[in-house]
């Protein structure tokens, strides 16, 4: 059983960001002023799922940005009751209208495909900490030995190589 099944339905299914033959990321909204999405596709494994599903009679989506955003960004923009954008998309949102019944079929695999919440534990400046601290992380393991490779260390200029390589091939070792 997935995260919030009584939720995340064909029927509550509103449309799609990204091309629909391309794992697009689904919205949902019901009666109860429900809402939430499916990400089927992302940078980011742990933004792969179904959002927590939030109550807000207010709720919509546009594909304009609004005057108090000012991210300029050609995509989608999700803004609760109070007028406040709280996320952009990658890409614009298409409404289940403008979508055939092929193309609604597609975005409803997203249903089985993505069962589970998103893992995602962090949000905003935490978020941004995390990724800093991992970018240095890799930096520091990664970065070029003496011998000029990555983790290497050039024991062939201190005399320190294999010494049967020296006896078999004296003049390359």
């Amino acid at each position: 059983m997935g995260h919030r099944d009584d939720f995340y339905t064909r029927a509550n299914i509103i449309g799609i960001t990204g091309p629909v033959h391309e794992l697009p990321s689904v919205y949902f909204r019901n009666a109860a002023g429900e809402y939430g999405h499916i990400t089927q596709v992302h940078g980011r494994s742990f933004n792969w799922g179904r959002t927590e599903v939030r109550t807000d009679k207010g709720w919509q989506i546009t594909n304009t940005c609004p005057a108090q955003c000012k991210c300029g960004a050609d995509a989608s923009h999700e803004i609760d009751g109070n007028g406040r954008v709280f996320h952009v998309s990658r890409s614009k949102f298409r409404l289940l209208s403008e979508l055939g019944a092929e193309d609604l079929d597609v975005a409803a695999e997203a249903i089985f495909r993505c069962p589970y919440m998103k893992t995602d534990p962090h949000y905003g400046a935490a978020r941004a900490e995390d990724e800093a601290r991992y970018k240095k992380l890799w930096a520091d393991r990664h970065e070029k030995g003496p011998g000029g490779r990555r983790g290497a260390i050039d024991y062939t200029g201190e005399g320190l190589a294999n010494q049967a390589l020296k006896v078999a091939y004296p003049g390359r070792a």
